[in-house]
């Protein structure tokens, strides 16, 4: 019969044994690993997790910052935090067997949030100051492009002499004449006014619409289209008078076929206008005109570099318009010499 030596006790397990003996086991041993120290050992691993939970959540506020800084560039915190983590990580390595390494583990904690306090409004401001200059910097960019655009158009402005330049072109058929001064369009002599009117139904295309010539090879005008150029130049009031002049002249009036035969000549020989300023007078447009000669430099295309760029007129007159109420086009009313 086998004896059953499950509980019988070994008697150096009370005793000892010896300190030499191999078989030797303090009886303070325990092979328990949850005794009495192992409660610090816990506390303090959770307050550790809760250090880098904490450190991980600022890690995330930091990468959100990070996505406006330039490549390559980091936040001044995180060198500091990087620095108490790895610390932290070293510090796991070794035996936390006391309460003075939970009281340290605090302490750096805190001195983390302090810091971030401390440095992340830093940040911020660089952040900001960088926007806002940014910012100054497109609003000035803008203040600079809308003056340049500003001063451009004003200059052009100014310098734009195509209203006056249109008047020339109006005025052309009636200064080529170099009429008298009269004080309204009745006032105008007759001659004076068919003349006007025929260079203007000329001029206005050039003649080309003119096809149908005379006997003696001159071109035929109908009396329809001289009547509306009188209209254009002296306004709704002026009716013209058609009639062959007394004094020999470059056309005639065909009181058949109601048309004037004209003889067309060069008008480069004759003076043209250069309206120098406008303004209004009494509901009206007061135009200085200057006749410039046929031989000025300016007409003939000989100016050189150093010439002005402009012409210089024999002399001027004023020239008044008048808006037509029927068309609202200006027509000339009076012609007046200019008071000095």
């Amino acid at each position: 019969m086998k004896q059953d030596n499950r509980n019988r006790e070994d008697p150096s397990l009370h005793r000892g044994g010896e300190p030499g003996d191999e078989s030797f086991v303090p009886e303070s041993f325990s092979a328990d690993y949850r005794g009495t120290s192992s409660l610090p050992l816990r506390a303090d691993a959770e307050q550790e997790a809760k250090v880098r939970h904490e450190a991980e959540e600022a890690e995330e506020m930091d990468k959100e910052l990070d996505d406006f800084l330039p490549e390559g560039e980091s936040l001044p915190e995180e060198e500091f935090l990087t620095k108490w983590s790895r610390d932290l990580e070293n510090d796991e390595e070794e035996p936390v067997d006391s309460h003075a390494s939970l009281e340290e583990a605090e302490e750096g904690m805190a001195v983390a949030k302090t810091a971030l306090r401390q440095r992340r409004p830093q940040g911020r401001r660089w952040y900001g100051l960088l926007v806002g200059s940014l910012v100054l910097l497109l609003a000035l960019t803008g203040v600079g492009f809308l003056a340049w655009m500003a001063g451009s158009s004003l200059h052009a402005r100014l310098t734009d002499d195509s209203q006056l330049r249109a008047y020339d072109d109006f005025l052309t058929p009636v200064v080529m004449l170099d009429p008298e001064p009269f004080a309204s369009p009745d006032k105008a002599p007759n001659t004076f006014v068919q003349e006007a009117s025929l260079w203007k139904a000329i001029l206005d295309d050039g003649g080309s619409r003119y096809t149908q010539y005379d006997d003696n090879g001159r071109v035929i005008i109908p009396l329809g289209d001289v009547a509306s150029a009188c209209v254009a130049l002296f306004g709704p009031d002026r009716n013209l008078s058609p009639g062959t002049p007394s004094e020999e002249s470059f056309y005639t009036y065909d009181e058949q076929d109601n048309s004037y035969h004209v003889a067309l000549f060069s008008s480069d020989s004759m003076v043209t206008p250069y309206t120098e300023k406008s303004y209004s007078e009494d509901g009206k447009t007061i135009l200085r005109v200057g006749y410039v000669s046929p031989t000025d430099e300016w007409r003939t295309g000989s100016v050189s570099s150093g010439s002005p760029a402009t012409p210089t007129p024999t002399k001027y007159m004023e020239y008044v318009l008048a808006e037509n109420p029927d068309t609202g086009a200006s027509y000339i009313y009076a012609v007046r010499p200019v008071e000095e």
